[in-house]
């Protein structure tokens, strides 16, 4: 990964790294995959690399029952890319799955004022977007779909003001 990351700097590119907080997929293959920021934290260090850093994404986040603390421990240029989404209700944190996510304060579930607090605290003003897996969602056509994340996004962002 650190020669992808060389070759992507010498290029103008950022190299985002996310990891995933799920519980259901933490043990699911061979190897357990990265599941905290701690965790991606020390991989992105081992690339040796100054462009690498975080997808940070609430849901993993949420899943990886981590905090505002959590987030505040980064500088906002180890912040790549930053996804927000809700988690379905009815499940625990170590039972959502991957692929199944909400529209941002859809369900309410993930504490999504702290998680944007934190990213404010810290200075971030980077990207910001939803990724929702969300069949209702996908069956829409692109405008709707479109103004149906943008709204979800202004209303996140209403959180801080």
């Amino acid at each position: 990964m650190g020669e992808c990351a060389q070759v992507m700097q010498d290029h103008g590119i950022k190299f985002g790294l996310e990891y995933l907080g799920m519980r259901t997929m933490l043990n699911q293959n061979r190897y357990p995959f990265i599941s905290t920021m701690e965790e991606c934290r020390d991989l992105i260090a081992t690339t040796g690399q100054q462009n690498v850093g975080f997808v940070l994404d609430s849901f993993h986040w949420y899943c990886a029952n981590e905090n505002i603390e959590d987030i505040r421990s980064l500088s906002p240029s180890e912040v790549v890319v930053v996804d927000i989404n809700d988690a379905r209700s009815g499940f625990t944190r170590e039972t959502q799955v991957d692929g199944k996510r909400e529209l941002p304060l859809a369900t309410g579930v993930i504490d999504l004022k702290s998680f944007l607090q934190g990213l404010v605290d810290i200075g971030y003003d980077g990207p910001v977007r939803t990724e929702p897996f969300n069949q209702e969602l996908n069956q829409m056509d692109d405008a709707p779909a479109l103004q149906t994340n943008m709204k979800a996004i202004r209303k996140a962002l209403a959180l801080l003001g």
